[in-house]
């Protein structure tokens, strides 16, 4: 019974519904302006005294010339519509390959980023690696700077000076082998860099007699000999005294009547040696002039 009646109370209700309400909008808005159309001229005709017109009812040809714009123009916006549509999504698979495309760029930079950054690490890497190098180099030729004595140096140490005695015969005099005996004997008791009247010993140099005077690296020196040693002050001379080579010194000097006095000091400044240029070795390995490997040449 539910089913039945159902639908005949839905009809009732459209029945009872306004006509403007279940008229479509075209034929509503057609309908209502002929009929505004047709009461204006009725109007016009009951004032002027003329009988009211037919009330058979006619399309106004402005009401169907309004239809017929109306029409054109839903068929134009649609027509415009489906071409703005294909634009539109012609626009966007545009857009889309331009992004696809900025992606693959973007992956592409990000790939030469990280690629630098690991070269950049590497670089670095091996940067703090040869600047640990170069740093080992530098304290290993300033260790050999001042062992070989081709580099200033200052600190606490020891001054002695010799001095011929004043009635001294010539074969009582200070001789090369005399300064040699001393300054051998203050290496041996600990001294780490000598120099006699400001020429720094090294390897290369040497004490000479020439006739009377005496040489050290090549340039004369003259009495007194001031021999600076650096060293502990504390223990050097104590030390010397203690070594052969020192005991035979003092017995030089008890014997053949030298001046001889010794002063500890704070800082003792000694310049470096003179450069000298190799002359009768060469570098091992290498063989100039069918020389033997590791052969010395003579000039």
């Amino acid at each position: 019974m539910a089913d039945t009646r159902a639908p005949e109370q839905g009809e009732d209700t459209a029945r009872r519904l306004p006509d403007h309400v279940t008229t479509p909008l075209l034929t509503l808005i057609t309908a209502r302006s002929m009929d505004e159309d047709y009461a204006h001229v009725a109007q016009k005709r009951a004032a002027a005294g003329e009988q009211p017109a037919p009330s058979s009812r006619r399309p106004h040809w402005a009401s169907l010339a309004a239809v017929a714009v109306l029409g054109v123009g839903a068929a134009v916006v649609a027509a415009q519509t489906d071409r703005q549509a294909e634009v539109d999504e012609l626009s966007r698979a545009a857009l889309i390959e331009q992004v696809e495309l900025r992606r693959d760029q973007l992956r592409g930079v990000q790939s030469q980023v990280a690629e630098l950054a690991e070269s950049n690490q590497a670089l670095a890497s091996n940067n703090t690696k040869v600047q640990a190098q170069l740093d080992d180099s530098e304290a290993r030729i300033r260790r050999a700077e001042l062992t070989t004595g081709y580099s200033a140096v200052h600190g606490p140490g020891v001054r002695m000076t010799v001095d011929n005695r004043p009635d001294v015969e010539i074969n009582d005099e200070i001789r090369d082998e005399d300064l040699a005996l001393l300054v051998n004997g203050l290496f041996e008791a600990g001294a780490e860099a000598i120099a006699v009247n400001d020429q720094r010993i090294n390897v290369l140099g040497g004490i000479r007699n020439t006739n009377r005077a005496i040489h050290v690296n090549g340039r004369p020196v003259n009495a007194p000999y001031v021999v600076s040693a650096i060293g502990d002050p504390r223990t050097l001379q104590a030390r010397l005294v203690q070594t052969s080579t020192g005991q035979e010194w003092f017995t030089l000097v008890n014997g053949l009547g030298f001046l001889y006095s010794a002063e500890n000091v704070d800082d003792i400044r000694l310049p470096s040696a003179p450069e000298r240029a190799l002359r009768d070795v060469i570098e091992l390995n290498a063989d100039p002039d069918g020389a033997t490997e590791g052969e010395a040449s003579s000039p």
